[in-house]
């Protein structure tokens, strides 16, 4: 009886292997009676070798390159992506005085050119994960008419709240004074701030822009503040000379104005509660106005940039059977991305904090 019972678990290993071999969805569907799989354990009609629910092209290329507009956190931290696996990474502090020490040029006709030594702190730091998962029974699977389409929707789900975080995340960088170097910072009183008598918002950013030992070419805030600098009288005033002091400026204006390469406008919003049925929703940017030096070609070791953001590889995304979720199982739809955001030069920007007067 043990050589016969033998026999049979070799046969069912074969009959598997075929199976799996074959590329088929269930061991019944190669003729192994669902009886005997669930005498020995193994799978049957119910068991999937790979997720029912699509992961392709599609689904990975969507998760790579969906954008939320309303999002800012990619402009005012650039991503760079780092190549390879590991998540460790080095950046450098540059120092600021190899950006204004000027080298002698002069080359003989038969000597060489002399050689600069840029210094800067180098660091080391890690890329963290960061990611969310949705768990799709299997008896809601099989009520899905159009599957492609319902992947899709939930990856752009996942990877757009995975995007909100980062986006809390680095308006919490940006607006920390900590993160500035000291001088570079200013925090007004509720009676202060764009509408308060006497108070010229104009001066003021001139006045930051040209302090700093490199001048910002950025200028960022949130949507409170934007409407309230372009509709500003002092403002007005500048873009309007001839005019009454009301109306209303238009970004690319307030750009020739503060001769900044462009204006970065915050416009997004989240829950405090972290409940759902009870939300308080506040805007993630406050009401501050930055301004920051990025070198376009800037990167995590050449070049001047307030900050930027370590990605090591493409965003990730997955659809992993979970058999023990469910009665049936399920399916575990994951997206994600490995990042870290760093400040690289606390002298390349400054930071208005409560710049608009309370009521």
């Amino acid at each position: 009886m043990k050589k016969i019972t033998k026999i049979a678990l070799v046969l069912i290993s074969l009959a598997c292997a075929v199976c799996v071999f074959a590329g088929a969805d269930t061991l019944t569907a190669c003729g192994v009676p669902q009886i005997v799989c669930d005498i020995f354990g193994v799978g049957g009609a119910g068991a999937s070798i790979a997720p029912i629910l699509p992961i392709g092209e599609q689904q990975t290329g969507l998760v790579i390159a969906y954008k939320n507009a309303e999002l800012i956190a990619d402009q005012v931290m650039p991503v760079e992506k780092l190549e390879g696996k590991e998540l460790s990474f080095k950046y450098f502090v540059r120092t600021k005085g190899d950006a204004f020490t000027v080298p002698d040029t002069k080359v003989g006709r038969m000597s060489e050119p002399n050689v600069i030594h840029l210094s800067g702190e180098e660091k080391s730091d890690f890329a963290v994960a960061h990611g969310l998962e949705d768990i799709v029974p299997i008896e809601d699977i099989d009520q899905i008419g159009d599957k492609n389409r319902y992947v899709n929707t939930r990856f752009q789900y996942l990877i757009d709240q995975v995007l909100l975080g980062r986006e809390v995340r680095v308006a919490g960088i940006v607006q920390n004074t900590a993160n500035y170097a000291s001088g570079n910072t200013h925090t007004y009183e509720n009676n202060q701030g764009i509408g308060a008598d006497g108070f010229n918002i104009v001066d003021v950013i001139n006045e930051y822009l040209e302090k700093l030992i490199v001048r910002p070419n950025r200028l960022g805030m949130g949507s409170t503040v934007f409407s309230k600098l372009r509709t500003d009288p002092n403002v007005l005033r500048c873009v309007y000379p001839n005019g009454n002091g009301q109306g209303m400026a238009t970004r690319q204006q307030l750009c020739d104005l503060f001769e900044v390469d462009e204006i970065i406008v915050g416009r997004a919003r989240v829950n405090t509660t972290k409940n759902a049925k009870n939300l308080e929703l506040e805007r993630c940017w406050g009401n501050n106005i930055w301004g920051h030096y990025q070198e376009p070609l800037s990167s995590l070791k050449d070049g001047v940039a307030w900050g930027k953001t370590a990605q090591v590889g493409e965003r990730f995304s997955a659809i992993i059977d979970a058999p023990n979720k469910g009665l049936k199982g399920s399916e575990v739809l994951k997206a994600g991305f490995y990042q870290k955001e760093v400040v690289l030069a606390k002298d390349a920007g400054f930071l208005l904090k409560n710049v608009v007067k309370v009521p």
